[in-house]
């Protein structure tokens, strides 16, 4: 695995201004996301988007992080590896984010699918992952 170093050398994670706007934006779009989440009842004909919306909403969160610590990322590995920085979150959680990511890409580009099961896994993991990415928030002071 890539380090975030290695990302921006690349210029897939980029140095900027610190986007508090921005942040608060991804932080809000996500909270409406894991409210409707929350909200829908997951069967086979709709696993793959529920899937690939919890992903999306860690996502923005973790984009939210590096846009408050002054950086863009153009690459999802990316913005995952950045998390490593940050002691709450565990060596376990980021590899299990990556192959999140892994299996989201297949869906998007690949037409695979996913089963129920796996969209119940990734709804638990994503109600731990964002208490942990809103407390890396709260000490950047996005809110």
């Amino acid at each position: 695995m890539k380090e975030v170093e290695d990302f921006i050398k690349e210029g897939n994670v980029r140095r900027q201004n610190k986007d508090s706007n921005l942040a608060k934006a991804l932080i809000k779009s996500s909270e409406k996301s894991v409210k409707n989440i929350k909200r829908i009842k997951i069967d086979e004909l709709n696993a793959e988007s529920v899937f690939s919306e919890v992903y999306d909403s860690i996502r923005e969160l973790i984009d939210a992080v590096l846009l408050s610590e002054g950086y863009k990322s153009y690459s999802h590995e990316a913005s995952i590896l950045y998390l490593k920085k940050f002691s709450i979150i565990s060596e376990k959680e980021i590899l299990f984010l990556d192959n999140f990511r892994k299996i989201r890409n297949g869906i998007k580009y690949y037409g695979k699918e996913v089963n129920t099961e796996d969209v119940k896994n990734s709804i638990k993991f994503m109600n731990d992952i964002l208490i942990k990415l809103h407390k890396i928030l709260k000490t950047l002071d996005c809110y």
